[in-house]
């Protein structure tokens, strides 16, 4: 019992002895009436503590839910940050090992049958069923209802983040080079290339590209132009196509386009961008639909308002058509070993709420949204500009998604090494590309 509650007990014991000995009075009456009240004005979760696993672009959103949920039911959460590309490893071991120190998990859509498949996230299927209004699941956007949050006909989570790629430039810069838009990536290489040529010795850059060596990063890049030339990881029959034509199409014009990029685009990865585009260093760069918040904040940003953004380049050939890449993209659950399972579930109720939905993404906080509502909210277009809303509402007509088996960890960790190794010359795009199918087709033991 705390201090508090030691001297509330001995007042309330002196009151009610006070009472019983004293003639009866109004006054008598009157005086436990402080003691109902303060009683009820108690938050719900007073006193208890979860501990909340995120990433390092969602520490703002994060801990912005945390001071959110202590003020609303009295839980305090611990946030705890680690590097986005170490998240499923971190959940996983903490369960795995026995630890069982996290209660709610903020992870990569790609990880989740690599979750379920140890045991890491509760399963959801009763919650959702109980909830169907109050969740207002019609509410969620089609894209990321089901590929963040079903394995097997089951539900393990809830969709945090929409992440999607849009292709971004800079107004200014295009002007003094005389360039339009790219609308396909054939453009998208001329235009990269003039800039760079004559920029370059001024320090401005046709374009970033995220060429780091982490699957997040890199494969998100290369899906950018995969999907556009039409090409899928897998046939109709799950069985790999990695090594398509599409694809070598696709990492044959990446490695090209790098040489006009932003200076390593081996090395670059979501900050080294970021710290191009704001100081005007690359004229453009494929990022997710929160960059126009932070692009305008002039505290982080030398170039507000001089933006423009459209949809990626499409490919050439039959198979070309648009696409909106879902790289990144997060969903939260519970741990199966939650150590404070009710207060979790409770956090996990309050993330989902359309109204924190609208809350949390109308901050500078790495989020994207998961709710049609959010993109009606007025609040939300004010925030990041009916431009960036028209283009997120077209992108989802052509999103593509990455695999979420739980096969996919192992699989990627061939895709981004050749990526790489293409990417730095040491391999053709065609080797690189027959060097993973050969990976990809032993690991699926085909």
């Amino acid at each position: 019992m705390n201090k508090f509650l030691k001297v509330f007990s001995i007042v309330v014991l002196f009151t009610m002895i006070f009472a019983a000995c004293a003639p009866k009075s109004e006054t008598a009456v009157v005086e436990e009436a402080p003691v109902v009240a303060e009683e009820s004005a108690a938050k719900p979760l007073e006193g208890q503590e979860i501990t909340f696993l995120t990433i390092q672009p969602h520490t703002v959103a994060s801990q912005n839910l945390a001071q959110w949920f202590e003020e609303e039911t009295g839980c305090k959460v611990t946030v705890d940050v680690v590097p986005y590309d170490n998240v499923v490893e971190k959940a996983v071991l903490d369960v795995t090992s026995g630890v069982g120190y996290y209660d709610v998990v903020d992870f990569w859509y790609p990880g989740l049958g690599t979750l379920v498949e140890n045991g890491v996230l509760r399963n959801l299927d009763d919650w959702y069923a109980e909830n169907e209004e109050v969740l207002e699941l019609d509410d969620l956007i089609v894209t990321f209802k089901d590929v963040f949050t079903t394995i097997d006909g089951s539900k393990y989570a809830f969709p945090f983040d929409g992440d999607m790629h849009l292709l971004y430039y800079n107004t200014e810069i295009f002007d003094m080079y005389g360039q339009t838009f790219p609308a396909t990536w054939d453009e998208y290489l001329n235009t990269c290339k003039a800039i760079t040529e004559a920029g370059a010795a001024d320090g401005v850059y046709g374009c970033a590209i995220m060429g780091a060596k982490s699957p997040l990063i890199l494969i998100g890049s290369f899906l950018n132009r995969f999907g556009a030339y039409g090409g899928a990881f897998f046939d109709a029959d799950g069985n790999p196509t990695i090594n398509s034509p599409e694809a070598v199409a696709a990492l044959t014009g990446m490695v090209e386009q790098a040489q006009y990029a932003l200076p390593t685009a081996s090395a670059v990865a979501f900050d080294e961008a970021l710290g191009g585009w704001f100081t005007g260093k690359a004229a453009m760069v494929e990022f997710w639909t929160d960059l126009p918040g932070m692009t305008d904040d002039p505290e982080s940003s030398s170039i507000v308002g001089k933006w423009g953004v459209g949809h990626l380049p499409i490919g050439s050939g039959d198979n070309a058509k648009v696409v909106a890449s879902v790289n990144a993209g997060f969903a939260v659950g519970v741990s199966a070993v939650a150590p404070h399972p009710d207060a979790a579930m409770e956090f996990l109720n309050f993330i989902a709420r359309p109204d924190i939905a609208a809350r949390y993404n109308t901050v500078v906080g790495g989020i994207d949204p998961v709710r049609y509502s959010t993109l009606e909210d007025p609040a939300y277009i004010e925030f990041a500009g009916q431009e960036i809303v028209d283009a997120i509402k077209a992108a989802h007509a052509n999103a593509i998604t990455w695999s979420t088996s739980a096969q996919w960890f192992e699989l990627q960790e061939p895709l981004t090494d050749n990526l790489s190794l293409a990417l730095i010359g040491d391999k053709t795009p065609q080797q690189a590309l027959d060097d993973t199918q050969a990976a990809w087709l032993q690991i699926l033991g085909k």
